[in-house]
């Protein structure tokens, strides 16, 4: 077990569920396009896991996986499915400091809640092996509902923190551009740019969508990178 999690932490697990809310989605498509990537047998770092819907996704061909989470009744979920090559740790993701180097450390939709980001993807840097990748989530601030929203008068800027938001943690809104210079700032390079899922509408007009059209609404993702619900970056070593 590492260090302790301070009592100051939003845990928001008794009003949110990852697995059950629209986020899911984001989850699931987020872990296949980290997955296509994973060699058979890499040694993994999962940051901010909670219940381990990725996690499961990744100890698909992970040889051992770590998957750290600050929240007790999130990480008792995780170790409910059992997954083989999974261990979970409870610990605040600033301060805990794992045991060697990975292959690829994941910290998905996590930097936006963090005091320090950079700081973390600095620390990240010197947890990688030679050729290691870190893959990055966030809102993304330019998703086509946000435009939306924006022209309808329902938000003053791209950039405004939404209720939910502010309700579930973050602390700031980061665009492509503005997480790819935070990274250049860690020492990392970008080594691949993408979006995952266009979403033009809110949650819970796109939950209630055709699963095919929501299918569709992924695949889609790549012509419109920039104006899909969350940012993915793929960040290698400066010196790789």
């Amino acid at each position: 077990m590492s260090a302790s999690i301070p009592t100051a932490t939003l845990d928001y697990s008794a009003a949110y569920d990852p697995d059950a809310d629209f986020d899911a989605r984001y989850t699931r498509a987020t872990g296949r396009r980290i997955v296509a990537g994973v060699t058979p047998g890499a040694r993994v770092l999962e940051l901010g896991c909670a219940t381990g819907l990725m996690t499961a996704q990744l100890a698909q061909l992970a040889g051992e996986l770590v998957a750290v989470d600050r929240c007790a009744p999130y990480l008792e979920r995780l170790r409910a499915r059992r997954l083989l090559g999974v261990t979970a740790v409870l610990a605040d993701v600033e301060q805990h400091e794992p045991a060697g180097r990975f292959d690829h450390v994941v910290a998905a939709n996590l930097l936006h809640e963090v005091g320090d980001p950079g700081a973390l993807l600095a620390r990240a840097r010197g947890w990688l092996s030679p050729g290691g990748r870190i893959h990055v989530t966030l809102p993304n601030p330019r998703s086509l509902h946000r435009i939306v929203a924006l022209e309808m008068g329902l938000i003053e800027s791209l950039e405004e923190l939404s209720e939910r938001g502010a309700r579930f943690g973050t602390r700031r809104v980061l665009d492509a551009d503005a997480l790819s210079e935070l990274a250049r700032g860690a020492g990392l390079y970008v080594r691949e740019r993408g979006g995952i899922l266009l979403k033009p509408l809110p949650n819970a007009q796109m939950a209630a969508l055709d699963p095919a059209v929501l299918d569709g609404f992924e695949r889609a993702a790549r012509h419109l990178p920039d104006h899909c619900a969350m940012t993915y970056l793929a960040l290698g070593a400066g010196d790789a």
